[in-house]
């Protein structure tokens, strides 16, 4: 098994991770949009540090953008693996993503306007709201505490992370050769006690923890 951290590292927005197993089988968990960085934000989200259309699964631990928010473009790439999610999760992001296409648009109109007063030549929106709709055929649900079988190699199961609804704890059982590694992807962490979400959930115990 190989594990590369293609964002969220050594910072809190773009979670994306690639797991590529014994047999090659690839597999994504998040696939998460850079925000807060204007230019330099834009330049980060189109060079995605993989392509696209090798990705077998992608495992989505929750709706926000930054988490979420190149399904669309990745979709746009040439991406038509699976993307595995709770339902809520996937209820969330069949509006959440429309609007950060409808979002780019107008952004990117505005932006063009002012490039063009420039001189400069336009550009392009890194997706549009037609990719987002299209993208949702991809999405899989997949209850919590029910688990997911990728190609005899991967068990995939979600636990309440308590952070938005639908938002989960990943727990993957990973078969490399003899070995059975144990791995949890956290997404983000809710808070006890709180009066409209579950508490987080406790998951197995695991070999390796990736939290961002």
């Amino acid at each position: 098994m190989k594990l590369q951290f293609m964002g969220a590292t050594r910072e809190v927005t773009g979670s994306k991770h690639l797991i590529t197993t014994k047999h090659g089988v690839k597999i994504l968990l998040d696939c998460g949009m850079y925000q807060g960085k204007g230019l330099e934000t834009d330049a980060m989200n189109r060079d995605l540090g993989f392509d696209p259309k090798e990705i077998d699964y992608l495992i989505l631990s929750h709706a926000h953008i930054d988490h979420s928010g190149l399904i669309p473009y990745i979709y746009k790439q040439g991406f038509r693996g699976t993307v595995l999610c709770t339902p809520a999760t996937r209820d969330l992001c069949a509006i959440m993503l429309a609007d950060a296409g409808r979002i780019q648009e107008q952004d990117t109109q505005t932006f063009n306007k002012k490039r063009k007063a420039q001189g400069l030549e336009p550009v392009e929106p890194i997706y549009e709201e037609q990719d987002a709709q299209q993208c949702m055929s991809c999405f899989i649900s997949v209850p919590y505490h029910k688990k997911f079988n990728i190609e005899g190699e991967v068990t995939v199961e979600f636990f309440d992370a308590g952070h938005i609804l639908g938002s989960a704890l990943v727990y993957l059982e990973i078969k490399d050769g003899r070995r059975m590694i144990r791995l949890g992807f956290t997404g983000d962490i809710g808070r006890y006690d709180k009066q409209i979400l579950k508490d987080p959930e406790p998951f197995p115990q695991v070999d390796y923890l990736r939290s961002c």
